[in-house]
């Protein structure tokens, strides 16, 4: 059995910035901490699913 490769390439991470898709590696302090900040989409918390669609539409019947 052969040993697990212990190196790893480093993986550029990249997100739309003021309407251009940019590296986060060039982002100053001040919009790399918005950057962490941000929260990702689930859909189980959007509105036409999950349970809060349950709870609106109980509520609108």
């Amino acid at each position: 059995m052969q040993a697990a490769n212990t190196n790893r390439t480093p993986c550029e991470v990249f997100s739309r910035s003021m309407g251009f898709i940019r590296p986060t590696s060039n982002f100053n302090i001040g919009k790399y901490s918005e950057f962490c900040e941000r929260n990702t989409f689930k859909e189980c918390n959007c509105l036409t699913t999950g349970e809060r669609h349950q709870e609106l539409m109980k509520k609108a019947a």
